[in-house]
């Protein structure tokens, strides 16, 4: 199964947000002329920059030119209650039913059941689970014992030694790690939020942290820095070939325009 992973387009009607909206058009195109086609897409969040209404009809607009099924997730930018209404009727995203205001579901594809985890907390910029999704996630993970399993969420459960981003990563990572633990079903787990290109191992699984559509942070790893910046680094995204217990993930650049040249 090939799952194109997308993050942090941060798609913006302020006067100021037009680049955004058109990186993730560009990205939307570019996953729409791989050959072959994904089989399926997971946003991990920040689909939006304000969670604005307004904003979120651009996703929906941009998403809906896919062929393939679309799942998303929500994160500190967005606003979950804004999204689900938005996009909740696509089928692009599901409410949870221990908790109707917040988004995360279960998506069970031939190859590969996806759990679609919501770890934003609404006005602040670090991420939690919560002890209610993590009960959820526990209860999923206990019947899913034989499948290949993959969960996306926004924050990233791990330490990127970026000081200023790790400081608002997942609050509840040493929770989750105890139900993810408790069960090794688990083969990735698909983040954002850190605006990089990064892997990690973590529970028993690869941690696949996704570039943004957008712009990228830069990789600083003074443990003394304070403050962090954008840089102007390519956009891109990832994809997950996933084969039985195996999974293998490249990077795509946005910005990859050339034809194929010569033979290797």
């Amino acid at each position: 199964m090939l799952i194109a992973h997308l993050s942090d387009p941060h798609v913006s009607t302020r006067p100021d947000g037009g680049d955004a909206v058109t990186r993730f058009f560009e990205a939307v195109s570019r996953l729409e002329a791989l050959r072959p086609l994904p089989d399926a897409v997971v946003v991990t969040g920040d689909l939006t920059d304000n969670g604005a209404p307004d904003e979120y009809v651009i996703v929906r607009g941009l998403l809906e030119r896919l062929a393939m099924p679309v799942h998303v997730v929500p994160g500190n930018h967005d606003a979950a209650p804004e999204l689900l209404s938005s996009l909740g009727g696509s089928g692009f995203a599901s409410a949870a039913l221990p908790e109707p205001d917040r988004c995360y579901y279960r998506v069970d594809h031939p190859e590969v059941s996806l759990i679609c985890c919501d770890s934003s907390v609404p006005g602040e910029p670090y991420g939690m689970l919560g002890a209610a999704q993590l009960e959820w996630l526990d209860a999923e993970l206990g019947g899913l014992d034989g499948r290949q399993v993959l969960v996306a969420m926004h924050h990233p459960p791990v330490r990127t030694g970026i000081g200023v981003m790790d400081e608002i990563m997942l609050r509840d990572a040493d929770a989750l790690a105890s139900v993810l633990e408790r069960h090794r079903p688990v083969q990735r787990i698909l983040a954002g939020h850190v605006h990089r290109s990064i892997t990690a191992g973590y529970a028993g699984a690869v941690v696949s942290i996704a570039p943004s559509t957008y712009r990228q942070v830069h990789l600083n790893l003074d443990p003394h820095a304070d403050t962090g910046a954008f840089v102007a680094e390519p956009p891109g995204f990832l994809l997950h070939q996933v084969s039985g217990a195996s999974a293998v993930t490249h990077l795509v650049p946005v910005r990859h325009t050339s034809q194929p040249a010569g033979q290797i």
